[in-house]
This record gives structure tokens, sequence and C-alpha cells, in this order.
């Protein structure tokens, strides 16, 4: 192909308007990825490659211009126990999940956290993020993906979502901390921050260009949390992990859900380089926040969740109309707020690869023009 898909995705982050707007589309559970990966790989010319060339010929069928490399994030200690569509698993924290699919859609449920009052906090041992074996093949692997014309992206733990995860839940009861036992949540995120701080640094020390987290943080009306409070206790880790990256060079792109556009100019203050997922399920209009704030931060998404049901037509149209609200001025990469869904047909995934990449390339030219 003609184009350098890391010259583009470089071209949007730094609000440029790029010869071709940039896509990354995932799956949007096991189930679905199950479905095409297999489609995918078919078409695709049969030979024995390693485990990244196949990353990126599926990057490369899909038109995807983001390869992730690397995840310094904590990891799955043991599986305990294994079912049919389900299994148990231990994280290196001490949390525990049940993870699986149910009727096709991949779920998770919390079954034990490792602090259950504030005297376990002090107790807890997490792995040491400083350990060389967690980043072994990350360097080579960004070098690899940047030769072939990708951008390289890492990920770390979420901050909110990671106490959330992987110390202390549900939900509830983590909102509840934040507003009647604001010091224990401070050392709660602490923990969680102080370990990510040390893991981005060294995957930026190893090169890496991208740095994203998922955090989310609302649902489709409104966030957890007041912006008063996230700005209290959530902003300034956010911050710090965002001015660590700007200091060796590369880019945040941080995932939440929920409608959140009230934490925007908090996420502007901190500089942040990219928010995903932007879509119309969660209440973010994206022709509002183009508007408005499209100068200083880079949006990802546009696609709606459900476009596994619409019709043929109705998803051209809906991905054409993204388009042209994203495109003009660039600051914006096409993807989805949940993904390539299972419900979807062959024929609507092979409609949405194929009209994706044909208009992200003219409506950049018109705009030009």
């Amino acid at each position: 192909m003609g184009i350098n898909r890391f010259e583009c995705v470089l071209s949007t982050l730094l609000h440029e308007e790029p010869p071709v707007v940039p896509q990354i589309l995932d799956f949007t559970n096991e189930a679905s990825r199950a479905k095409f990966i297999p489609l995918v790989e078919a078409r695709l010319a049969s030979s024995d490659v390693g485990r990244l060339d196949r990353i990126l010929k599926i990057a490369n069928y899909m038109d995807n211009f983001i390869v992730g490399v690397a995840n310094a994030g904590f990891r799955v200690k043991k599986v305990i126990k294994a079912e049919d569509k389900w299994e148990i698993v231990e994280w290196e924290t001490g949390a525990k999940w049940r993870i699986g699919t149910a009727g096709n859609v991949w779920a998770r449920q919390y079954i034990d956290y490792p602090v259950k009052n504030e005297d376990d906090v002090d107790k807890l041992e997490l792995p040491d993020p400083e350990d060389p074996s967690r980043y072994e093949g990350v360097e080579k692997s960004i070098k690899y993906v940047i030769e072939k014309g990708f951008f390289p992206s890492c990920s770390i733990n979420g901050f909110f979502s990671g106490v959330w995860y992987f110390l202390r839940g549900p939900l509830d009861v983590i909102l509840k901390d934040m507003y009647t036992k604001r010091e224990f949540y401070r050392k709660l995120i602490a923990k969680i921050g102080e370990f990510n701080l040390k893991a981005e640094k060294n995957l930026l020390e190893r090169g890496a260009l991208m740095i994203e987290w998922p955090d989310d943080l609302g649902h489709t009306h409104g966030t957890f949390m007041s912006p008063k409070l996230y700005e209290e206790l959530v902003f300034p880790w956010h911050a710090k992990a965002i001015d660590l990256a700007h200091k060796y060079g590369a880019f945040i792109n941080m995932h939440s859900h929920g409608k959140i556009d009230s934490l925007i100019p908090l996420f502007i203050r901190a500089k942040l380089d990219m928010l995903n997922p932007v879509g119309p399920t969660d209440n973010m209009d994206l022709k509002y926040l183009k508007e408005k704030y499209g100068d200083e931060i880079c949006f990802l998404g546009g696609l709606a969740k459900n476009i596994g049901f619409m019709s043929t037509e109705a998803l051209r149209e809906h991905l054409m109309d993204r388009i042209r609200i994203g495109a003009p001025g660039g600051g914006f990469v096409l993807g989805s707020e949940g993904g390539i869904p299972l419900e979807m047909s062959v024929e609507n995934f092979d409609v949405l690869l194929k009209v994706s990449r044909k208009y992200r390339r003219s409506c950049v030219r018109r705009t030009v023009l």
C-alpha cells in the first residue's frame, strides 16, 4: 500500500490532517474473535509465521494502524478451575475472577479481592514492576512493528479500574470508599499508581511510543464520581502518567466508557493525547466534541456499539457519517465503542472493512481539496 500507517497516526496525534484517517478495529469478545479471525486468516496467504507477524497480517487485512505489542499490567498467576466455557483465575494481586462466555457473551465475575479492610493495604504485596523478565522482547517488537509501518502501543493497568479490578471491589464498594473513606482510597490508588508508573517507565525506556490503559469512568448518563472527586483522587495519577510519557516523547491513549464529557477539560489540562472510545451509545456526541475540543485532544471511536444489528445500508451510512464528522482537521481515529460483535454477519463484516478503507482515504482527499 502507498501510505505509511505509522506516519498517519503520528500526524493525527499532532493534529495534522493525515493522508488517510487511521483506524483500529477489534472484536467484542472471544466469541466474535473466534467467528471472524479464522475467516480473515483463511483469506491471507498461508505460511508459517511467528505470533507478531500473524498479528500484523491480520492488522493489515483489517486496515488497522495501531498494534499492541506489550502489556505491563498484572498477569494471571494461575488457573484455579477450568469448566466448559468458564475458568476461575487468580491474578498476581490475589484477586480472583470467573471469566468466560455465556450465551455467546464474554463476561467476568469478580469472586474475591485481596483488600477486604483497611489493614490489608499495608500487607498487600504486588509483583516487582522492575523485573526485567516482564519486558522481555518489548524493545525488539516495538522496532519491528515500526519497520512494518504500524504504530506500536503498550499497555499498563488502569488507575481507577485497577483498584476496582485487582484490589478491592465491586464498583459500588470502591465508590463508597471514595466518598466516605477518602484516605483509605488514596492508599489503594497509590498502590496501583506507583506500580503503574514504574511499569510505564520500563516500557518507555524500551522505546514505547504510546502508552494506554483502561479506566472506565462513567456510564451512559454520566460519570461514576463527580468531576471534583475525580480531580482530587484520580486525576493526579493520570497527570503523572501523561507527564512521564511526554518526557520520553511518547503519547497517551486512555480508554473510558461513559458520558464523561464533563471530565474532558481536566484531560486537556493534563495534556492527554487521545481518548477512546467516543461513541453514541455512551451519549458522547462526536460532532460537538470535535468542534469544542478537537484542537486539543484526539478522539478514537465514532462507531456505535450496535453496528452488528444494522442493515448493510444503515452500516454504510453510519460509517460515512462518522468519517465525515471526524476526518476534517485530523485528531480522529475511527473505531467502535464495542468492537466487532458476534451478531454482525460475514457480509456486513466485509462491507465494514471495504467501505471504511475506501472512504477514510477519499474523505481526507476531499477535505484537503
